[in-house]
């Protein structure tokens, strides 16, 4: 997640506080250690990501292998960290989960014995998420004066608690889609039906982040509840919602301190097709070197209390705005000076190519043949 916002603070961190405006040197700026790790008390695998920050015209995430990362609570217990791929480290014993209450501190020690630790960071008490559902509305497109259609979502909760509560909420989508046509016949140097030896690639299910940042503090409201505050906003321009769709919504509630993180990340998010708009600020984490505390270090280790909760939403009556296959009937002539394999759709009794593979096979628009374990049919 944080790694999507590196570019931002590297342009943050380099500006001075001249109102003049000027592309930045942040060449030194490169290199710069990143961490991403968040702790929590659900059932979700603990999972730090480590990396170097790149160049903001060449965006890339460069994994830092080969470190040893240890997870300390407040009795001295130490859990280690595995990694399971480049840059990327698990506690491996899927029964720990961290403790309401309980205090954590993340330990690093790179490969050239660099060593980082985090804060101190308590786990705050998790606020009921009491409903998540959508809207028809609509928005208007960035960048344009036009308006389209889709469902805007929001969510409702309420604090038991008196004191203010602090939230980042983190967003995954799933969706049900398809290609424009079946796959009726398959040519190979001549044409045969499929039927006999199953070959349906119409079909698929694409599950993403949601990459926005979403932040609130109950600070200056009487009530420490929340009432239709709005989240992701899913339109009609592709095809997210042409079947069914489930949007899965982890409250986080955080400390302060990691909530003014996340929030000047929101706000430099906002923002950043014009950095000048605002007077810049620093966004530091709460990483530093344990020799060197003047070393910049990029990322955030989170420690959170976590709500969940997952809606699904069929097809809603709105227009659909992405573009369709069209049969390619002229194709066909020429089929047989063609090796194959392609595949052919049947309209009305007449064989017809696609303009492309992804007419009929699903998978080229980035999903799988194989539905999330947790999806739900009508």
């Amino acid at each position: 997640m944080i790694r999507k916002y590196i570019s931002i603070i590297l342009l943050v961190w380099s500006l001075s506080s001249c109102v003049d405006k000027y592309w930045p040197e942040i060449d030194k700026y490169d290199d710069v250690l990143v961490v991403d790790g968040l702790l929590t008390d659900g059932s979700d695998t603990t999972v730090i990501y480590l990396s170097t920050s790149s160049s903001v015209n060449n965006e890339k995430f460069i994994p830092v292998s080969g470190s040893q990362l240890y997870i300390l609570d407040e009795n001295q217990t130490e859990v280690q960290l595995t990694e399971t791929s480049p840059g990327t480290y698990k506690i491996l014993d899927n029964t720990f989960t961290g403790n309401v209450g309980s205090s954590y501190q993340l330990h690093i020690i790179l490969a050239n014995g660099k060593k980082y630790e985090s804060d101190i960071c308590r786990m705050p008490e998790p606020t009921p998420l009491d409903s998540v559902y959508g809207l028809i509305e609509s928005h208007q497109i960035s960048n344009s004066d036009d308006y389209l259609d889709g469902i805007q979502f929001y969510i409702d909760n309420h604090s038991n608690l008196s004191d203010t509560s602090y939230y980042l909420w983190r967003l995954s989508q799933s969706f049900e889609y398809q290609s424009t046509f079946n796959i009726d016949f398959i040519w190979t140097g001549s044409i045969f039906d499929p039927n006999s030896n199953p070959d349906s690639l119409r079909t698929c299910w694409h599950t993403s982040p949601v990459k926005n940042i979403f932040t609130y503090s109950t600070k200056y409201i009487d009530k420490p509840e929340l009432i239709g505050f709005p989240i992701n906003y899913v339109s009609t321009v592709n095809k997210t919602l042409s079947i069914r769709y489930s949007l899965l919504v982890s409250q986080l509630s955080i400390s302060e301190q990691a909530f003014n993180f996340w929030d000047a990340l929101r706000q430099q998010n906002i923002e950043k097709n014009n950095l000048y708009s605002q007077q810049p600020f620093q966004i530091r984490g709460n990483i530093i070197n344990v020799e060197n505390a003047e070393e910049p270090v990029l990322g955030y280790f989170t420690v959170a209390g976590v709500s969940k909760k997952r809606i699904f939403i069929n097809r809603p009556p709105l227009v659909f705005h992405y573009g369709e296959c069209v049969p390619d009937y002229e194709g066909m002539r020429f089929i047989r000076f063609e090796p194959g394999p392609i595949y052919i759709v049947d309209v009305d009794g007449t064989k017809a190519m696609g303009n492309s593979d992804a007419c009929f096979d699903c998978r080229l628009e980035g999903g799988t043949l194989t539905p999330p374990p947790f999806w739900e049919n009508n």
